[in-house]
């Protein structure tokens, strides 16, 4: 009987709280000058930068680390409703980032930065520190890689066999005939509606569970058990004959 080759995919979601938050803010000014307008754009981001640097410290938090791009200014002129160019106005941005490890020092920091004239939070990404992340990684493989056994033995029980072997394993994708043909990054992790929702008194963070997410491909053979040995075949009673013709 020639052997049965079975292929199957397994996949598993780990979910743990996020411990990082990266906040995005963001500062501008618009106006006639452009002089004051750089003014204005330094000031709010130099007062920004200095409270996210007073908060600093690499090994404990409450900010790990921050970022800022250049100021940018630029001028346009823009058109009135009957069709003449109105005076040049000047508009500026810069967006900083910042890493936090303490959710309720980012909430506070934000009470105070956000009502500031020309700052605005653009955004928040939570995430898993490195070690913690690795950690949950690594266990989702193991689980979808237990899900694909656990698949192939079903498959295999209802043909009537009972041993697999396995023959390969790889990411999605990446089996010359399960997929598409295209290699997919796996695990992969995402926030579940991580959001930050603003309240009469300031900005309420509520981050969700951070998923990990693992899919493997993988090929097995499946057999059926042997029996055991052969038993050995009777010999002819003594003094027996036997002759072929």
């Amino acid at each position: 009987m020639p052997d049965t080759i079975i292929t199957v995919s397994g996949s598993n979601e780990q979910r743990h709280n996020p411990e990082l938050a990266v906040v995005r803010i963001g500062v501008g000014f618009e106006g006639s000058k452009r002089d004051s307008v750089l003014a204005a754009t330094r000031a709010a981001h130099e007062s920004l930068t200095g409270s996210l640097e007073s908060l600093r410290d690499e090994d404990h938090g409450p900010v790990r680390v921050w970022h800022s791009e250049d100021i940018r200014v630029w001028g346009q002129r823009p058109w009135s409703q009957d069709g003449t160019r109105l005076p040049v106005e000047f508009h500026s941005a810069v967006f900083v980032d910042a890493e936090f490890d303490d959710f309720e020092a980012l909430s506070e920091w934000i009470d105070v930065v956000a009502v500031r004239e020309g700052i605005a939070v653009d955004g928040i990404t939570w995430s898993l520190a490195a070690e913690t992340d690795a950690v949950v990684r690594a266990e989702a493989r193991r689980a979808a890689v237990a899900d694909a056994v656990r698949k192939a033995e079903e498959y295999a029980a209802a043909l009537g066999l009972d041993e697999i072997s396995p023959v390969s394993i790889a990411d999605a994708g990446l089996l010359d005939d399960t997929g598409s043909g295209g290699g997919a990054p796996a695990p992969r992790a995402m926030a579940l509606m991580a959001t930050s929702a603003p309240t009469p008194g300031g900005m309420e963070l509520r981050p969700a569970a951070i998923v990990v997410e693992a899919v493997v491909h993988a090929r097995f053979v499946a057999t059926r058990a042997s029996t055991g040995p052969s038993a050995p075949t009777e010999a002819p009673p003594a003094g027996a004959t036997s002759s072929a013709r």
